[in-house]
């Protein structure tokens, strides 16, 4: 029997150019209340800024197959928004991992740039961090309940946000229908 508390769910991740730095690769996943994939987006454009070390160092190497199919943040951030808003005003909740400051920075920014109105926020945004079974990483408890997708079956592994979205709501999914 399905839990009723199982909804549409819009599971998102961004790749940014240092914790607080602009974001350079977004991707969202849209699941249905069975947990079947019916929708997804996946864009990155250019570091426009100073490249932050650790990401030049641990994360640029691992994102090479990933394409940069948007000249600009702006660019990005219109899509991804323009992407997000049907699947919001059908009642779609929105769930992130550790979600401040990096994606909740997506909002902030998507408003001061006039793609979201004052009452296009995620209401409420759920951050499967506050969850004390799912924590800090999602990897981990996927790990240990035999869960959640392989890195291996996305193009950069753990830093494509595309991994992320579905390592979130894979973790998320499951404690939802164990607890």
């Amino acid at each position: 029997m399905m839990n009723k508390e199982v909804k549409r769910t819009l599971s998102l991740d961004a790749e940014t150019n240092g914790l607080w730095g602009q974001a350079f690769a977004i991707a969202g996943i849209v699941y249905d209340e069975t947990g079947q994939e019916i929708d997804r987006f996946c864009g990155r454009c250019p570091i426009e800024e100073t490249v932050d070390p650790f990401v030049a160092d641990k994360v640029l190497p691992q994102m090479e197959e990933i394409p940069e199919n948007y000249g600009s943040y702006e660019e990005l951030l219109q899509a991804f928004f323009a992407w997000r808003m049907p699947h919001r005003k059908s009642g779609t909740q929105e769930l992130v991992h550790i979600g401040v400051p990096i994606e909740v920075k997506l909002y902030w920014d998507a408003h001061e740039r006039g793609f979201i109105g004052d009452w296009d926020g995620p209401y409420p945004l759920l951050d499967a961090v506050s969850i004390p079974e799912i924590g800090d990483s999602v990897d981990t408890y996927n790990r240990v309940n035999g869960c959640g997708p392989s890195p291996a079956d996305f193009a950069g592994g753990t830093h494509n946000p595309l991994y992320d979205s579905a390592a979130t709501y894979a973790a998320y999914r499951h404690w939802l229908l164990n607890r």
